[in-house]
C-alpha cells in the first residue's frame, strides 16, 4: 500500500481539530478538576525553573519528564491558574488522540474503521481517568497517532516533530524516532537534515540537562529503576500481560485479523511491527530493572485499536458478497465487543468519580492550609508531611520544593493527614523519638492538621499553631 497524501486542506484540518479539542477540554474544566501526583510535580518544577527566587530540585518527587515542564514553566507565570492550564493540555491530548485514531482508521479502512478505533481507545484501561487527572499518557497517544497520520499525509516534518514530542514524554519512543530520522535522511535536503539533527539532539538535552543542574543527569533513569513495579519472578511476562490487559480482547483479535487479511498492506504491517516492538522494548526494560507499568505500553495498545478498526471492516467486507454471512459477522462483532467491553465501559463512570473525588479533596487541602494559619504559619513549624500521593500538591500549595514536604515524620512538625484512598495514598507514618505529644491543629473536610513533638524532637521556637493552648480550628469544606 502506498503512502496516502492528504489533499490541499491537510494543514487546516489538524488546526480545526486542535481548536475544537481545546474548546471541549476547556468546558471540562467547569467540573471539579485537579492534577494528581506526577502532574503536580511537573507544575512545581515549572515554577522553579522560571522563578529566579526559587531553587530547582528534583528530590522528593517522581521521575523527571521534560515535555510537561515545557508547558508548566510558562504556565507558572499565570500563578494559581497553572494547574488548570496543564489539565487543559492533558485533556486536549485525549481528544486529539481520539481524533487521531479516527483519522488513521478512516485512512486505512473506512469511517467505520475509525469509529471502531475510537471505541477501542475510549475503552483503554484508565485512559479517561489519566486525562482527567492530568497524566501525560493521553498526550503521548496523540503525538504517536498523529505522527503516523501526518507521515501518511506526506507531512514528514510534522511527523518528525510529533515524534520528538513523544520521545520527550516516554524514552521508549526515542529508538522509533531515530529509525524514522534515518529513513527521512535519505531524501532530506540540507535544511531538513539540520532540523533532524536538532530534533534528535533536543531529546537527550532535555532529558539530561535539567537534572544535570542538580548534579545527576541520569536521575530520571535512577528514580524509575528504584520504583517498585511488583513484576514478580518473570518480569517480561508480567510486563506483556499488563500491556495486553490495556485493551479488551476483541481489539487484539481484530488487530491480528487486520494483519492476516491484508498481508501486503505495508502500513498495517508496519503498525503491527511497531506495536510489537514497543511491547518488546518495555518488556526488555522491565527485565533490566525498570518497573514495567501498564501505562508505559499504551502506545502499542492505541495502535492495536486502529488496526482493530481495519480488521473489523475487512472481516465484514470479505463477508459482504454473502448478505447472510455479512449479517452474522456484524452480529458476532457487536456481541463480542459488548461482552468484553461492558466491564471496561462501566469503569468510565468510576474514572470520572475518582477524578471528582480527587478535586474535592485537593480543595479541602487548600482550606486546611488556610485554617491552620496559612503558608507562613505552617512553614514556621519545621517539617511538614502528608499522605504520599498528596505530597506534590501540598508542595505546590505551600510554594516550596518537593523535598520540603515529607511523607514520613521523623522530627517535630505538622502532618496534613487524610484518610487512605487511591487518590491520596497512605497517611503519613510518624516516627519521632521520645515521649510524643499529638495536637489537633485544624480540620477541613477529610483533612486533619496534626502537630507532633517530643522532648527529643520539639517544635521549632517560632511555631505557634501546635503549641499547648492553641485553639483547634475547623471548617466544613466540600
Amino acid at each position: 500500500m502506498s503512502v496516502v497524501t492528504a489533499p490541499g486542506g491537510g494543514r487546516r484540518v489538524p488546526a480545526v481539530l486542535l481548536g475544537a479539542a481545546l474548546a471541549l477540554a476547556g468546558l471540562s474544566l467547569l467540573a471539579p478538576s485537579s492534577p494528581s501526583y506526577d502532574p503536580y510535580a511537573w507544575i512545581v518544577w515549572g515554577r522553579e525553573l522560571v522563578t529566579p527566587s526559587q531553587s530547582f530540585g528534583l528530590a522528593g518527587g517522581p521521575s523527571w519528564k521534560p515535555l510537561p515542564v515545557l508547558f508548566t514553566g510558562p504556565f507558572s507565570l499565570a500563578g494559581s491558574a497553572a494547574p488548570a492550564l496543564w489539565l487543559l493540555v492533558a485533556r486536549t491530548g485525549l481528544l486529539l488522540a481520539l481524533a487521531g485514531g479516527y483519522s488513521l482508521g478512516a485512512r486505512l479502512g473506512t469511517r467505520w474503521a475509525g469509529v471502531v478505533a475510537v471505541i477501542g481507545l475510549l475503552l483503554l484501561q484508565s485512559i479517561v481517568g489519566l486525562a482527567l487527572r492530568g497524566a501525560s499518557e493521553p498526550l503521548l497517544l496523540a503525538c504517536v497517532l498523529w505522527a503516523v497520520e501526518r507521515h501518511l499525509a506526506g507531512r514528514r516534518g510534522s511527523a518528525f516533530a510529533l515524534g520528538v514530542a513523544a520521545a520527550l514524554i516516554r524514552p521508549e519512543a526515542f529508538p522509533f524516532l531515530l529509525a524514522y530520522a534515518l529513513w527521512c535522511w535519505r531524501s532530506a535536503e540540507t535544511r531538513e537534515r539540520c532540523l533532524i539533527v536538532g530534533g534528535l539532539a533536543l531529546v537527550p538535552a532535555l532529558w539530561l540537562g535539567p537534572p544535570a543542574l542538580v548534579g545527576d543527569p541520569f536521575s530520571a533513569s535512577t528514580h524509575a529503576a528504584n520504583y517498585e513495579g511488583h513484576t514478580g519472578a518473570d518480569p517480561a511476562w508480567t510486563a506483556l500481560r499488563r500491556g495486553l490487559g490495556l485493551a479488551v480482547a476483541p481489539v487484539w483479535i481484530l488487530a491480528v485479523a487486520a494483519v492476516a487479511l491484508r498481508p501486503r498492506d505495508r502500513v498495517v504491517r508496519a503498525g503491527a511491527l511497531g506495536a510489537s516492538a514497543w511491547l518488546a522494548l518495555v518488556a526488555a526494560m522491565t527485565v533490566a530493572g525498570y518497573p514495567g507499568l501498564d501505562r508505559f505500553m499504551l502506545p502499542a495498545a492505541a495502535v492495536a485499536c486502529v488496526l482493530a478498526g481495519v480488521g473489523a471492516v475487512e472481516l465484514v467486507r470479505r463477508a459482504g458478497s454473502r448478505p447472510a454471512t455479512a449479517l452474522v459477522a456484524v452480529v458476532a462483532l457487536v456481541a463480542a465487543a459488548t461482552a468484553f467491553g461492558a466491564t471496561s465501559a462501566a469503569t468510565l463512570g468510576d474514572q470520572v468519580r475518582e477524578a471528582t473525588s480527587l478535586a474535592r479533596m485537593q480543595r479541602q487541602l487548600t482550606s486546611a492550609i488556610a485554617v491552620a494559619g496559612g503558608r507562613d504559619a505552617v512553614l514556621s513549624c519545621g517539617v511538614v508531611a502528608t499522605n504520599h500521593t498528596a505530597q506534590t500538591a501540598l508542595a505546590w500549595k505551600l510554594r516550596v520544593r518537593l523535598d520540603r514536604v515529607a511523607v514520613q515524620l521523623r522530627a517535630g512538625g505538622l502532618v496534613f493527614r487524610g484518610p487512605w484512598s487511591p487518590e491520596l495514598g497512605a497517611p503519613t507514618p510518624v516516627q519521632i523519638p521520645g515521649v510524643r505529644r499529638r495536637t489537633v491543629v485544624a480540620r477541613a473536610g477529610v483533612w486533619q492538621v496534626l502537630a507532633f513533638s517530643s522532648v527529643a524532637a520539639p517544635l521549632p521556637h517560632g511555631c505557634h499553631v501546635g503549641r499547648p493552648g492553641a485553639p483547634t480550628r475547623s471548617v466544613i469544606a466540600r
